[in-house]
């Protein structure tokens, strides 16, 4: 397939005004995509050239960019800077330099030489990557050279998200969206859109059935629900209630398949390298596994620590010395896969009961504490055991629940003390737009709008405006941090009133983590919208960012409901 065909839908999908536009653009165009090329065709939609447990990194800067501009097109670098000032966008600027008038760029040429790129490493490097990059815009018509530039740099920005190009692919080959549910299942199992795609436009729906785990891909992580008293969890979970306790921690996926030893977080990033230490220690387990923990910082007496703390090891790049500084352990609470046979379908107590003969408990390798009972005091009793241990509360498990990739079910119900009566719930909500800030905030964002997920449309809804809770060096910092999620227009996915709409649209990718004193119904928000009116939050604050989660993994619009 031409380059300039899949530029040409690019092009149209950033002017998308809506997620039923893309999806409708995105399936016709699929189904004119060559069978070899559909898996690279849906990677380059999303903006990258591997899914992000691959680690595959182009490692292009702007100035790397501008360098590989001036030389395709001989323009000076002062004035592809000069523009770039102006424009705040290297992808417009390319297009408005390159003046070929046709191409014979083909999709899979663009995408190897973009991988080839990500391989170049060591001395040298650097201008071998300016080079290759240069070269594939020199070949490129006006509206190709744009989307190169932009997915070299890590900023397509056109809005799409995974579930959109889920959609688009059961509409596209199996003729009806309703056969999403099928495509997610197995996205979930394996998060890779290049396979997901093959399978499905070689094979229809039989292509994706047989789908299941893999050492060394990471499955999609069960999300836990909410509930609005203690009582609901029991009536949820009459044939038996695991309560398990939750750790301030970041929850992580432990592959081993012999020596090799992955790492994954929730984003599904490869973090292997943050933990040489845990990795020794996995290594002396002997069967391959795939399962599931939370990693906790402890002090030297064993204490357990926060979130925080942890984060303070995860920035340092003297990984080794930090690991003596901050030492961890790993919390085990599932088990998905161990020695070729698959987990996911067996009862919570099938898994757990060939977790603990998996490896026996040591300094660094633990099994998270927790009780099966029946009687909801027991469960409040051991919550309160868990609140004086210093963690965050419990998640409460079917006995009986099987692991649902993912999804955010009731077969798993979070229970933190900010939940109990009278303290206050937390979100995690995605920024979607910024406000100017005035006074002695006019150099700085003064509020960011905020957003949940509606998960059954594949939309962002508002639910606040937060302004409060940032200190003066996170307000210096964020206009710095959302630079890379700018957008000129608000994002096709957000559902947003006209009088909320900021003075700064972003792309739905930073998560923030809120809280505030309790939801009402407002015509200025979207939230879970009824009658006019969504739900919004009541004097919201800024808590702390979360980077280990994505924008889909967001509270969602149907949480925020149930809360109300």
């Amino acid at each position: 397939m031409l380059f300039h065909h899949l530029a040409s839908i690019l092009e149209q999908l950033e002017h998308a005004s809506s997620g039923n536009t893309m999806r409708e653009i995105l399936s016709s165009f699929l189904k004119k995509v060559p069978q070899e090329d559909i898996d690279k065709v849906c990677h380059l939609t999303l903006g990258t050239i591997a899914s992000p447990y691959e680690n595959v990194v182009l490692g292009m800067a702007d100035q790397m960019v501008i360098r590989a501009i001036a030389a395709a097109t001989s323009i000076k670098e002062e004035t592809i800077k000069s523009d770039f000032k102006k424009y705040g966008d290297l992808g417009i600027i390319a297009e408005k330099e390159v003046k070929n008038k046709t191409s014979r760029l083909i999709v899979s040429q663009v995408f190897n030489q973009l991988h080839a790129i990500a391989q170049l490493s060591g001395t040298g490097s650097q201008d071998k990557k300016i080079q290759t990059l240069s070269s594939l815009i020199k070949s490129a018509v006006p509206i190709e050279a744009k989307y190169i530039t932009r997915i070299a740099l890590g900023t397509l920005r056109i809005g799409v998200g995974e579930m959109t190009l889920i959609d688009s692919l059961a509409i596209a080959f199996t003729g009806d969206k309703k056969n999403k549910p099928l495509l997610e299942k197995a996205y979930n199992v394996c998060p890779d859109v290049g396979i997901i795609a093959k399978a499905v436009a070689t094979k229809k729906l039989e292509g994706i059935r047989h789908i299941s785990p893999a050492i060394g891909r990471p499955i999609k992580v069960m999300l836990a629900q909410r509930a609005k008293t203690m009582e609901e969890i029991q009536v949820r979970m009459p044939e038996g209630i695991v309560a398990e306790e939750k750790y301030d921690g970041e929850r992580i996926q432990i592959h081993k398949k012999k020596s090799k030893i992955s790492f994954f977080s929730r984003r599904m990033d490869d973090i292997t390298a943050q933990y040489p230490d845990l990795g020794e220690e996995i290594k002396k387990i002997e069967r391959d596994f795939i399962a599931e923990g939370e990693i906790i910082p402890i002090d030297k007496s064993g204490n357990l620590l926060d979130f925080q703390t942890l984060m303070q090891r995860r920035r340092k790049n003297d990984i080794a010395a930090f690991a003596q500084q901050i030492p961890v352990v790993i919390f085990f609470f599932d088990l998905l896969y161990q020695n070729n046979k698959n987990y996911l379908n067996e009862p919570y107590h099938k898994r757990q009961r060939a977790l603990h003969q998996l490896f026996n408990e040591g300094k660094k390798l633990k099994f998270a504490r927790h009780i099966i009972t029946k009687d909801i005091n027991k469960v409040e009793k051991f919550f309160n055991e868990c609140l004086k241990r210093g963690t965050e509360g419990i998640i409460a498990k079917n006995v009986n629940g099987v692991y649902q990739a993912g999804t955010r079910d009731y077969n798993w119900i979070k229970w933190k003390k900010e939940y109990a009566k009278e303290l206050r719930d937390t979100f995690d909500l995605v920024v979607v737009g910024a406000f100017a800030g005035k006074g002695r905030r006019s150099s700085v964002y003064g509020a960011l709008l905020c957003a949940c997920y509606n998960k059954r449309n594949d939309t962002f809804e508002t639910f606040c405006k937060v302004g409060s809770g940032f200190t003066d060096q996170q307000l210096e910092e964020l206009p710095k941090l959302l630079k890379k999620y700018q957008s000129k227009s608000k994002p096709a996915r957000l559902k947003v009133h006209t009088n909320m709409e900021p003075d700064v649209w972003f792309q739905p990718e930073l998560v923030v983590e809120v809280t505030g004193a309790d939801t009402t119904r407002s015509p200025s928000h979207t939230a879970a919208e009824r009658d006019g009116k969504g739900l919004a939050l009541r004097f919201p604050r800024f808590i702390q960012y979360r980077p280990d989660k994505k924008a889909e993994q967001a509270t969602t619009s149907e949480e925020i409901r149930k809360m109300a």
